[in-house]
């Protein structure tokens, strides 16, 4: 077996697989206005209108969709780590090409930085702000902030070399290269 045609689908899974994450976070926040506009009854029982910005971000709502994010990160961070490591293995046992290997090791590298080292911050601060009144905003809120802004110019950062790995990997491939 070639190990080409498997370090594609894990690069493929690895990077669909964040669109995906990406998505679903966002939605999960967003969408607390567009699943009110679509269950008025759901309006009625929140005990806050969406409107209000200060009762929607201490609502055990809002505060849930902030749990779930965290455990999604999680669990994707997990995976991704998993993920390049197999990518990198792939890449290594199909002897690609040097610049690959290189990216994939970073991007794999990242994701332990931001799984270790931002994640945990990230999620304890985020507890800290959970139920807390936004006006004024809490005193911890720049900081966590800034962690949030690090962790996502990290991942941002991580997905940009993985995909330029997975295009040097196969485009090489289509023009009969090893990888």
């Amino acid at each position: 077996m070639k190990p080409a045609p498997l370090l594609h689908f894990v690069l493929g899974v690895w990077l669909g697989g964040s669109v995906i994450l990406g998505s679903v976070v966002a939605y999960n926040f967003s969408g607390v206005e567009d699943l009110f506009a679509r269950n008025p009854r759901l309006a009625e029982q929140a005990g806050f209108s969406p409107d209000d910005p200060d009762a929607k971000k201490t609502s055990l709502i809002w505060v849930h969709s902030s749990e779930l994010n965290r455990v999604f990160f999680e669990i994707w961070n997990r995976t991704q780590l998993v993920l390049g490591a197999l990518a990198v293995g792939l890449a290594l046992w199909g002897r690609s090409r040097r610049a690959p290997v290189l990216l994939l090791a970073t991007g794999t590298l990242l994701v332990a930085l931001t799984h270790w080292g931002i994640e945990p911050e990230i999620v304890a601060l985020g507890r800290q702000l959970d139920f807390l009144p936004r006006t004024p905003p809490p005193a911890i809120l720049e900081t966590f902030q800034r962690y949030h802004g690090a962790y996502f110019l990290a991942e941002s950062l991580r997905f940009g070399v993985v995909a330029l790995a997975a295009l040097l990997l196969i485009g090489r491939g289509m023009r009969g290269g090893r990888e």
